[in-house]
């Protein structure tokens, strides 16, 4: 079974005694190769569904499939191979970037860790992104702590993109970029899906990058989706 299948998975917090119930009964799948945006307003829920997919949040009910293995009863040993599959890019990298180490440090390491390819093909590998991102290269020495919240998301995004994952969950990772940024990620997204076949879920509040990248788009409000759209491409 292909795809990540979120089937009827609820979220429940606990805070100071009180359940918070923030997800309730989600189900969609995202097929190979597909890209679905989901869009609700903050506090819907949205970052959630991503940290779930990623195992970095327990579910309380229900399951997620990835190419049809359950992650609930996942071993943590067997998320290394799971992390080949599937990456993901938070508006947020403190959690995923190394602020002590170079930028290219921080890129080589998903690299080495996931992948066989040697120094040189890992330099060659990294260089490429790079250049479809925009990055300039002289930040490559620059340790992550000095650079923009912008620069670390699109090192980031690079980071993830360099193992070729087949599904890649990206939370807000537009967000507080300029115009030229965010085309640059858009565009390297649109033509990575179609080398690669990658599919991604699009978190995001731009519904005008939504429609640009996105072959379905579902919105969530109060924790449930109440509206799904199926883009009609020009």
């Amino acid at each position: 079974m292909e795809g990540i299948v979120i089937k009827n998975v609820s979220k429940t917090f606990s805070l100071a005694g009180t359940q918070n119930q923030v997800l309730k009964n989600i189900n969609f799948t995202l097929k190979q190769g597909e890209c679905i945006a989901l869009t609700g307003e903050s506090g819907s829920g949205k970052s959630t569904i991503a940290r779930l997919i990623l195992g970095l949040t327990p579910i309380s009910s229900g399951e997620i499939f990835i190419d049809g293995i359950p992650i609930s009863s996942l071993q943590s040993s067997k998320w290394r191979d799971i992390r080949k599959t599937v990456q993901g890019v938070f508006q947020d990298t403190t959690g995923s970037l190394n602020p002590y180490l170079s930028t290219y440090k921080n890129m080589e390491e998903a690299l080495k860790n996931l992948t066989d390819l040697t120094r040189a093909m890992r330099k060659k590998e990294l260089i490429a992104l790079l250049n479809k991102l925009e990055i300039s290269k002289k930040l490559l020495k620059t340790p992550v702590s000095m650079l923009s919240g912008g620069e670390q998301r699109r090192i980031s995004l690079l980071r993830a993109l360099s193992i070729k994952p087949k599904y890649l969950i990206l939370d807000e990772v537009i967000s507080g970029l300029d115009i030229i940024s965010c085309d640059a990620v858009l565009t390297t997204l649109e033509d990575y899906k179609k080398q690669y076949g990658c599919a991604y879920l699009f978190i995001t509040h731009d519904i005008n990058s939504a429609y640009r990248i996105a072959d379905r788009i579902l919105h969530i409000e109060s924790g449930h989706i109440d509206s799904v759209a199926e883009k009609t491409k020009n």
